[in-house]
């Protein structure tokens, strides 16, 4: 029997962390995998706290925010340590760069670390540390679709641990999309392109 792996997806509303997670999750069924996942915890609306917690090779659904995260999927910064500060675990992190500055804070409601500061708190709480830099990738993009998640959905597939199938994991997103040609493109096309990232790291 596989060893059980838990996935945390954490971000802000409007980066598609609920699209990442499901597709994460129809990957490892299509290979014979159970999967347990919430989809979110929070406020989905755009730019509220999205959080998704997934259990491969499990039935029981997931809350182990408290336990071993084994992979931390990050699409913003702050949102990435807040959930570190409340594993026990040291996880292979995968984040983007980008970093929201939120509106309470010019309402003078909240006080936000400065940047450095947070880089380096992951840093600390980390195994492994891949930063994709979504600021400037999503920048060379001209549509609207900013498909950060879906590339590093494709940087996942190079996990070997994780085993996700990148042919099949392609047909899925064919599959996601299927009622937007754009949109696949542009989403196959991220997927190429996160994974072509992950193997230069």
């Amino acid at each position: 029997m596989s060893s059980r792996i838990n996935i945390a997806l954490v971000g802000l509303g409007g980066q598609g962390i609920i699209t990442l997670a499901n597709l994460l999750a129809k990957t490892f069924r299509s290979q014979g995998q159970e999967v347990c996942f919430n989809e979110v915890h929070g406020l989905s609306q755009r730019g509220g706290s999205v959080q998704s917690l997934l259990a491969v090779n499990e039935n029981t659904c997931p809350v182990f925010a408290l336990e071993d995260t084994h992979y931390l999927i990050g699409l913003e910064k702050l949102e990435t340590l807040r959930f570190l500060y409340a594993s026990k675990a040291k996880p292979v992190i995968i984040m983007g760069n980008r970093y929201e500055i939120r509106n309470t804070v010019y309402l003078d409601l909240e006080n936000f670390p400065e940047e450095e500061e947070i880089d380096a708190e992951i840093r600390k709480f980390a195994k492994e540390l891949y930063i994709f830099n979504s600021v400037e990738y999503e920048k060379q993009i001209e549509i609207k679709i900013k498909p950060t998640n879906i590339a590093i959905f494709g940087a996942l597939t190079d996990f070997d641990e994780l085993g996700l199938d990148p042919k099949l994991a392609k047909k899925i997103i064919r599959k996601h999309f299927a009622k937007n040609p754009l949109a696949q493109s542009f989403n196959l096309t991220a997927f190429k392109e996160g994974k072509q990232w992950l193997k230069k790291q």
